[in-house]
């Protein structure tokens, strides 16, 4: 199943809802709620009234986001919005570390992501990461990195038959202009899902298509 998530970057709360309302007229699959950029999110009423499946993300400044809080903050937050509905949960990966034991509970509803906004690592690294972050439990890994050369692409695309014969998902693609065909490609060759903006002047990360645009692409390609 070619699934797409949509990253909702909307900053006033009141209109969250009418976002996540557009994104399923627009046929997305899955909405990713970046609640560090929403301000004073009203969680309860907007999990209560979302549409479709929910990936609520806190990303911190170091992934590329706006969380200015710590690792507790971030996972109190987490679990606030697991308690009122949130189908996932976006824990953001430190190398050495397992998860935390409240998430570990709800592991199959955690996403394990890493993001590295400056390049590809080697290919060893990326496979070594790939495995350390494999053994933690999560539900779905999700490794993003810059593509600085059209190969970091098929270094990605690599990791998403790795996490098959554990019945792992994976989602694997790069950013910036290069790391496109990625962002087609991951849906296209296994992996769990994409991610889309929702119009063009709300885009998540560089290199990042539209919903409109995406699907598209993935019709005339299936």
């Amino acid at each position: 199943m070619m699934r797409i998530c949509v990253s909702l970057m909307v900053e006033r709360a009141d209109r969250v809802l009418a976002a996540m309302n557009k994104a399923q007229d627009l046929d997305a699959d899955l909405l990713e709620w970046r609640l560090d950029i929403t301000q004073t999110p009203d969680l309860e009423d907007t999990l209560g009234q979302a549409p479709l499946p929910v990936i609520s993300t806190v990303r911190s400044r170091e992934h590329g986001g706006r969380f200015q809080g710590g690792r507790d903050e971030q996972l109190r937050l987490l679990l606030r919005v697991a308690g009122l509905g949130s189908e996932y949960l976006d824990w953001e990966f430190e190398s050495g570390q397992t998860l935390p034991p409240e998430l570990y509970r709800i592991r199959d509803q955690v996403i394990l992501s890493y993001h590295n906004l400056h390049g590809t690592p080697p290919d060893r690294d990326l496979l070594s990461l790939f495995e350390e972050m494999a053994t933690t439990g999560a539900g779905v890994v999700k490794i993003v990195t810059r593509a600085n050369r059209i190969e970091d692409n098929l270094a990605l695309l690599s990791l998403l038959g790795r996490g098959r014969p554990e019945g792992l998902e994976v989602v694997a693609f790069c950013l910036g202009p290069l790391g496109r065909i990625s962002r087609v490609a991951c849906p296209l060759v296994g992996g769990a899902f994409t991610y889309a903006a929702l119009e063009p002047g709300a885009l998540a990360a560089s290199g990042q298509l539209t919903l409109s645009q995406l699907r598209q692409i993935l019709e005339v390609l299936r």
